[in-house]
Parts: C-alpha cells; sequence; structure tokens
C-alpha cells in the first residue's frame, strides 16, 4: 500500500498520467493500480503471463462512435492497424462493423472468424507484386476490392462465383479513365463505385468528391456502367476526433453539390477516416524482467517476451506507458523497451516516460498510437466489466 492509498487527499494534488485521449476509455485507478474494464492489469498478468493483448470491448463497441455521428447515414470503415488478430476479427463479426485490409492473410482470417464478407473491404496497392491465385483467393473473400493505377488487375482471376465487387480509386479524372476502361474489360471485375481520398478539410473535400462523382458520370456516359458506391479516404493525420461534425457536414454537401451539378443519382457514401478499430481498445501487459541504467544513453527497460520483426514502433511514434501493479511516487525519467528475447534483446520503443522507481517485478502497461499489440502476444483476452475472457490469437 502506498502513501496515496493511506491518504488519498494526496492523489488529488497528482497529475493523471494517463491521458484519456491516448488510453482505452473505461481506463481507471483503482487502489493504486490500473484496471481496464474494471479488471485489474496486475491480475491480467499474474494469470494468463506476460506479454498479454487486452481488448476493451467497450472501446472496440465504441471505436469511431464519433466518426459515425458525425457522418450519419455513410458506411464506416475501420483499418486494422497491424497484422489482424483473431481476436480482433470476432469482435468486428460480432459488431457488424466494416473493416479495411491490406492483405490476403487479413482477409482470410477475417471470414476465418466470421466476418461478413460484405462488410471486408481490400486495398490492393500498386506496389502488389502477389501470384494470381493468391490475389484471387484474397479478393474472392473480401465483399469489395479496392484497385488503383498499377495495379495489375489482369492477375485477378474470376471467383467460383459471380465476379469481383470493385472500387476504383480516383486520383484525376485523366488519369482514372484507363483504369475505369481496364476494370470495365476485365471479366473477373465488376465496377460498382469508385474512391477518392482527401485531407481533413472541407476545401479538399469538396474538390475530391467533385472529382469522383464526375468519372462516375463519365463512367456511364461511356460504358453504360452506373456506379452505385462512392468511398471517400478522409486522412485523419491527428485531427481531434470529437471534433469531425464539421468534416461530415462538409462531405454531405460536397455530395449534394456533385449529384445536382453532374445530374447523377446520390451513391452509396463510406467514409474511412484510417481510423484503426483497436485505437484506444487496447493495451499491451508485460512484465519488468529487469532495468539497466549502464547502457550508453537512456536507462533501458527489459521486459518479458520476443517480439517480432513487425513490432517495432517506427521511430518518433509515441507509446503511452504506465506501471499498473502500484502507484509511483517520484520524479519520471525518459526509458527504452527491449524484450528478453536474444542476447541484446528486441529494440521495442524508446522515448518512453515511466517513474524512475520502476523495477523488477513491476506490470507495466503499453499502449500505441493506433492500438496495436507492441510485443506480438501470444495471449490475447478480452475485458468487460469487471470479466476476463481469454481468446486465441487465431
Amino acid at each position: 500500500m502506498t502513501l496515496l492509498d493511506i491518504l488519498p487527499s494526496l492523489r488529488g494534488t497528482t497529475t493523471s498520467r494517463l491521458d484519456p485521449t491516448v488510453w482505452p476509455v473505461t481506463t481507471h485507478y483503482h487502489h493504486g493500480r490500473i484496471t481496464v474494464g474494471g479488471v485489474d492489469l496486475n491480475e491480467v498478468a499474474d494469470r494468463f503471463g506476460t506479454p498479454t493483448y487486452v481488448l476493451d470491448e467497450v472501446g472496440l463497441r465504441g471505436s469511431g462512435a464519433a466518426i459515425s455521428r458525425a457522418f450519419r447515414d455513410a458506411e464506416v470503415l475501420y483499418s486494422t492497424s497491424s497484422l489482424l488478430a483473431g481476436a480482433v476479427a470476432r469482435s468486428v463479426a460480432g459488431e457488424r462493423l466494416s473493416l479495411v485490409v491490406h492483405s490476403q492473410h487479413e482477409v482470410v482470417l477475417a471470414r476465418r472468424n466470421r466476418v461478413d464478407p460484405h462488410r471486408i473491404v481490400l486495398l490492393i496497392g500498386s506496389g502488389e507484386t502477389g501470384s494470381g491465385p493468391a490475389m484471387t483467393l484474397a479478393a474472392g473473400h473480401a465483399g469489395r476490392v479496392v484497385v488503383e493505377v498499377g495495379v495489375p488487375i489482369e492477375r485477378i482471376g474470376a471467383p467460383e462465383r459471380g465476379r469481383h465487387k470493385t472500387i476504383v480509386r480516383v486520383h484525376t479524372c485523366r488519369s482514372t479513365d484507363a483504369l475505369v476502361g481496364r476494370v470495365v474489360d476485365a471479366p473477373a471485375l465488376a465496377l460498382i463505385g469508385v474512391r477518392c481520398d482527401a485531407a481533413p478539410n472541407p476545401d479538399d473535400i469538396r474538390d475530391q468528391v467533385l472529382t469522383a462523382v464526375a468519372v462516375m458520370c463519365d463512367t456511364y456516359r461511356e460504358h453504360r456502367v452506373l456506379t452505385t458506391e462512392l468511398h471517400v479516404g478522409i486522412a485523419s493525420d491527428g485531427t481531434d476526433i470529437d471534433g469531425v461534425s464539421e468534416l461530415g457536414d462538409a462531405l454531405e454537401n460536397a455530395v449534394d453539390e456533385a449529384c445536382i451539378r453532374n445530374r447523377f443519382p446520390r451513391p452509396r457514401i463510406a467514409v474511412d477516416f484510417g481510423e484503426s478499430i483497436t485505437r484506444r481498445a487496447a493495451v499491451t501487459v508485460c512484465r519488468v524482467r529487469g532495468v539497466d541504467r549502464t547502457a550508453p544513453g537512456r536507462p533501458v527497460v527489459v521486459v518479458e517476451g520476443t517480439a517480432g520483426p513487425a513490432a517495432a514502433v517506427p521511430a518518433g511514434e509515441p507509446v503511452a506507458a504506465a506501471i499498473a501493479n502500484r502507484h509511483p511516487l517520484g520524479p519520471t525519467d525518459v526509458f527504452s523497451i527491449v524484450d528478453s528475447g536474444g542476447v541484446m534483446g528486441e529494440h521495442i520503443c524508446s522515448g518512453v516516460v515511466l517513474s524512475q522507481d520502476i523495477r523488477a517485478g513491476d506490470v507495466v502497461a503499453l499502449v500505441g498510437r493506433e492500438g496495436r499489440d507492441l510485443l506480438d502476444s501470444a495471449r490475447v483476452v478480452s475485458v468487460a466489466q469487471g470479466r476476463t475472457q481469454r481468446i486465441p490469437a487465431e
């Protein structure tokens, strides 16, 4: 028990270290310990071991609620922060959310975990070099496929039933004309819509939507194909999620103007705000093996686990951290965090602020920008209303 527990009045004079814009919405202190979804993270570490990836069910259900409200009747597309975990896919399936995926692995995993294929949108980038069968398999498991200039669409074969519902990514009218023609002529593809991408400001949203609807109008005029879906990607770039109502109004106005100007029927709108489904809904819990204060540069915290090559956080990407098993006292310091695998350990992240009194045996909670699993945890649990459920990672 700490002094803050003995004298609760002192706690009111301290500054909370849990930024509500970063941590899951159900994160709280309880008797000096951090809880998520009413579950003590120290108890999670004791019960399941570490590292453990903790999913907040309330956060998953409420992820992007402000976006949904701002864009009203639009379908909201959520992104995956890294390779899609089976636990996250099952949560998506249960909440009937729409998901943007970027690889064959993510498509197959989403389908295996009962995500409605109509709610899976596969983005195939211009750098895609996968084999024809792989691209066909991925596209066949997704409800919709987005292609852009440079995508080798001739490698996408016909599925067993029908053709792949395809959306063309628009950059400019001129660069898109040829791609539209290729998609229309491709026997394995059925063109159903277009996608444009805009900066998070009303003027650019208007410009890009006007261009996209013009492409839809030209497609009908030249190919007699009526496209019925307009996907709009809006780069969040740190935009305040709680203040996106202006962007929602801008999108509505832009679609109305574009359809009136081109005398085109209003399409079904889908918005990709670049939000990860696990943003503010996931925490990586790990136990400290030791602290090296003799290393050159920043002191190093060594945690249990072995991070995979995709786990390391890019330089400059912020990671929030806090000691979860007790209320630390005293000043803070800036640490680097490495795993305990190998001789020297794998670097996970740097520039992490933690209390100077961190020591072996402490439990640390880590939150990345997009809520991804920072240690490729073998254990995944979901928490809600004080209950904990183990979920297979695959």
